[in-house]
């Protein structure tokens, strides 16, 4: 798909957006979703990756702010600066790289020479909160490759809940895209507090130990076998599937512990394990080696959050993933937003071609289900179909199933 033609990334809408972008990158999967989450924040943004399309465009409208990568093919940035001189443009420009520091430094210095305004700098692989960050309305100082810390969770919270044994996992729904039947399900932690009830993970998972959520890794690989036992015994074939941090796969003994905890049992289902794709391309060497074993010892992979960032495509090949599932920030509304529709396509054809099933996450609306059928996803998840369940409600929902049939879209 790299190198394909730039019409995959359209210009954004001009209705009610103030400020303008462009985005250069020799590489036309990196733009449409570099455009695609840049117009989610809100900034109309074109793509161009060529010197001879970014003229074209300049010659047009001269926006607010360029997103120029280092490399580009048979170009490059520094040689784009010179462009940039011949048509006095005089907006915001953004260093996109995966180059070390030293490279970024020098390249700013030789655009500053040049009477170049280089503001701020993403590193690849970038995600949404890293363009969020360039082009918030306040100074920046440069060179800032740090990403954001994410939100802590409330301190000793989860400890705690590992400790008294707090912790209880739901089950959101995965549902095959053209029968509807219920054929798995993402085991989702909650804490169940003596005094607040239910406690959502926004409150303890971000920034958790590394050691707090490798045990809450092997809880949930208990509980997977739980709600598949459930729904055998109605007769329901079902996938579970657990989420594992990209710093829980680095834990040593974790992959023996998973097996172990899978001997326990009589039998045991085909365990999914979904890890977001930035970890997979940030811990690349320890995520290569997990999951080629991981493999190898009968789990699956799932790449998780595909679209929020970008992956490096030929890195992917180095992952032996049996499922691509994109994020709902590209899912929710696809039906209507022709950017959206353009990556959920890619993805179908990425996934397909490395022989993996393509997931729809977050699927919320009747039209966005209908358009992701059409373009081939087979698997969709989302509150069109339910919300996470507990145990209790996961039973009574199999049990309704056997006289009803499929899962249909339910509103709860």
């Amino acid at each position: 798909m790299a190198g394909s033609d730039c019409a995959l990334c359209p210009a954004a809408s001009d209705s009610g957006v103030e400020r303008s972008a462009i985005f250069m990158d020799d590489d036309a999967d990196i733009c449409n979703i570099a455009t695609f989450q840049l117009r989610e924040i809100g900034i109309e943004t074109r793509a161009c990756c060529t010197a001879s399309e970014l003229s074209s465009s300049l010659e047009a409208h001269h926006p607010d702010l360029l997103f120029l990568d280092l490399c580009l093919g048979a170009t490059d940035a520094i040689e784009v600066f010179a462009l940039l001189r011949a048509h006095a443009f005089n907006g915001e420009v953004v260093l996109v790289s995966g180059q070390s520091s030293p490279v970024l430094e020098h390249a700013r210095r030789i655009g500053t020479r040049s009477g170049i305004n280089v503001t701020g700098v993403v590193t690849k692989p970038f995600r949404r909160p890293d363009l969020e960050r360039v082009v918030a309305p306040k100074p920046l100082e440069f060179p800032d490759t740090s990403v954001p810390s994410p939100p802590l969770a409330e301190s000793g919270l989860l400890t705690a809940a590992l400790t008294e044994g707090w912790i209880e996992f739901w089950c959101q729904p995965k549902i095959d895209i053209l029968t509807e039947d219920w054929i798995g399900g993402e085991m989702l932690a909650r804490i169940r507090h003596p005094e607040r009830g239910v406690v959502s993970p926004d409150a303890f998972l971000p920034g958790a130990d590394a050691d707090d959520l490798y045990r809450l890794a092997l809880l949930a690989c208990t509980a997977a076998h739980d709600f598949w036992l459930a729904a055998s015994a109605v007769g329901r074939e079902f996938t579970p599937a657990i989420n594992l941090p990209g710093n829980a796969m680095q834990h040593p003994t974790l992959l023996n512990d998973l097996r172990e905890v899978r001997r326990r049992f009589p039998r045991y289902p085909r365990l999914v394990l979904e890890v977001t794709e930035t970890d997979l391309i940030e811990e690349s060497s320890a995520a290569e080696e997990f999951a080629t074993r991981a493999a190898l010892h009968g789990f699956s992979l799932s790449i998780d959050d595909f679209g929020s960032g970008y992956a490096t495509f030929n890195r992917l090949r180095t992952m032996p993933f049996s499922e691509l599932k994109l994020e709902r920030a590209v899912v929710h509304g696809c039906a209507d937003d022709h950017a959206a529709a353009r990556i959920c396509r890619a993805a179908v054809e990425l996934g397909h071609g490395f022989g993996a099933n393509v997931v729809a996450e977050g699927v919320e609306r009747p039209e966005d289900l209908a358009a992701l059928r059409r373009w081939g996803f087979d698997i969709a998840q989302g509150y069109l179909f339910s919300r996470p369940l507990p145990m209790g409600g996961f039973t009574r929902r199999l049990g309704a199933m056997a006289t009803t049939g499929p899962f249909r879209p339910l509103v709860e």
